[in-house]
Formats: C-alpha cells, structure tokens, sequence
C-alpha cells in the first residue's frame, strides 16, 4: 500500500465535503446544471441564498462560506482529530466529549444542525448511552473513513466502525450500510480497483441492501443525476447508499466523481465522504486522476486539515 494512501482517503473525504458546500441540499437538477455551466464546474460554488430562490431545495448552509466543511466534513474532522489524541484508536467516551464541545452549545461549531447531531447532543447532555438516535441518514457514515484509515488491518474494525456510527445513529439500516463502506474502503486500500471494491462490497451484503446495491452496479441508466431522481436525492441511506455506488461505478477521476455527486443534487454533502474517500485513496492528490490542486488550495484551512489526516493516517 502506498504509504500515503490512508492520508488521501482522508483528505479525499473532507475535500469533496468541502466541495459539495454551495449546492448541498438543492434538489433542483436543472439548476444545479444551470450554475455549473455559468461557473465551469459546480465544485466549490459560493454560498449564494439566490441558487435555491424558486427552486426545490433548503439553504441550510448561511454564514458558512465557500472551501469551509458542512456539517458532516466538520464531524469527521473532529473525529480524526479525537482519534489522533487518543494515539490513533477510537475512543468512545473522547468522541462524545469532542463531539459535545465542537457542536453543541457554546462549541466552536457554527451552522446547521441535523436530527442525528440533535439527538446526540441531547442525550450526551442527559448522559445517556449509546448517544446516538434511531435514524438510517448520511451522518451515521460521517467518521467511517476515519475508522478505516486507523482500523483497516484489525480484526476489530467492524467493532470500531459500529461503535463510531453509534455516536449519532443507531439503527440497523445504517449498520449495514455501514459495513458496506468499510468494506468497500478496505478493498480499496487493500489494492483493488474502484470498480472491484464496488463489486465485491455489492456481493459482501445481503438482504435489500445488496439487490439496490447490484442496482445500482447494473443499470442500463449510466447518468447519476438521472439514476438518483430514480431511487432518490434524499439524506437517507437506503437511497444515498445506491447513489453513491452509481457515482463511484461510472465515474473516470476524483473531480468527475465530486462533480458527478453534486449534479446528482440533494443530500450531495452527505455522500461525498464516501465518494471521495474512496477516489482519494485511489488516485491520490495532484494526480492527473487525484483530487485537482486547485481544489485542494480552495479548501479553508487546508494545511491544518491536512495535517490531521497526515496524523491519523500514519505517514
């Protein structure tokens, strides 16, 4: 494995997140297309309540500006950083307490808060455990590819990976599409192509997760934007999962993948953590298919943010 590896997947994650910002939670394809083509690209648009004025969306995002995370960036972030202060392993109780003081009251968090981040804040206030709500959305894969990059080679990921989800969801549904991911980023890792990680990941599940999952790997549809008004553009796992598998399964380089999954519209954000983590891990950074540099020096505060993913990826 190439010994950068761990830390592109990071960064590829985050970058993407970061990238997804402008548009995210606009389920307005044809506008979406129509920023796009007026920018040249629909990463990293601006924060621009005006893109979602007579269109089907939410701005979720005011007070937040372009290059910054969105919510779902900002919680990996804190729990790489969590993971780096605890000597690279996953400790639960740092994680709520990390995660309790960067969005919860008086945190250094400002912005939008979903339901599974609500729910968990409100119950590690009340100390309740495990912290996380019954809910099968996107926040529930937010610190997966942190758990990889420190827990691919043990037996013990599974473990790890479930507990991490457990901080804001907790729920079957995203347990599986939990597992899906892992293994799809530990393929990945591991040495096998995008495509080869996408079909053995699709084969690995069972049940309704593995028949929308080959869905999405077999469908004469090859446009993701398309294929998502099929299944769905929404927050929850069930129709993201699909989607992201679409976007990885058709996509040539890392840019095309983010631009693909912005496109696609709606919960974009929400699955850029997978798609990008699993493109960065593939084709590196300032590759002729890696994450573009221009794109990495859009992203605010990029050195610090890639020094976390340097620490916890071990390079």
């Amino acid at each position: 494995m190439n010994p950068t590896q761990t830390s592109a997947m990071l960064f590829g994650a985050l970058v993407a997140d970061a990238a997804s910002l402008g548009l995210h939670w606009l389920y307005d394809p044809d506008r979406i297309a129509e920023i796009a083509t007026a920018r040249g690209t629909a990463a990293f648009a601006p924060v621009d309540a005006a893109f979602f004025e007579g269109a089907k969306g939410y701005f979720a995002h005011a007070g937040r500006h372009a290059g910054m995370l969105t919510q779902y960036g900002e919680a990996l972030l804190v729990g790489m950083r969590s993971m780096v202060d605890s000597k690279g392993t996953f400790d639960a109780a740092a994680q709520r307490s990390a995660f309790a003081a960067h969005f919860g009251p008086g945190g250094t968090y400002s912005g939008y808060i979903d339901r599974p981040t609500r729910g968990a804040l409100e119950r590690i206030a009340a100390e309740q455990l495990p912290s996380g709500i019954d809910d099968d959305q996107n926040p529930a894969l937010a610190r997966l590819p942190a758990i990889v990059a420190a827990y691919h080679a043990s037996s013990d990921l599974a473990a790890q990976a479930e507990a991490a989800m457990q901080i804001t969801n907790v729920n079957a549904v995203a347990g599986a599409y939990t597992a899906v991911f892992a293994d799809l980023l530990c393929r990945v890792l591991n040495g096998a192509s995008v495509a080869e990680a996408l079909e053995a990941a699709a084969e690995a599940a069972t049940g309704d997760v593995q028949a929308a999952l080959k869905d999405a790997l077999t469908t004469s549809e090859a446009e993701s934007t398309v294929y998502a008004g099929l299944v769905g553009r929404a927050c929850h796992l069930p129709t993201s999962g699909p989607v992201m598998f679409h976007v990885l399964r058709h996509s040539i380089s890392y840019a095309d993948a983010v631009e693909r999954n912005i496109l696609a519209g709606g919960d974009s954000a929400g699955r850029s953590l997978m798609i990008g983590a699993a493109m960065g891990a593939t084709h590196g950074i300032a590759t002729p298919k890696g994450i573009p540099l221009d794109w990495v020096l859009a992203l605010r505060d990029g050195a610090a943010i890639w020094e976390a993913c340097r620490a916890l990826g071990r390079d």
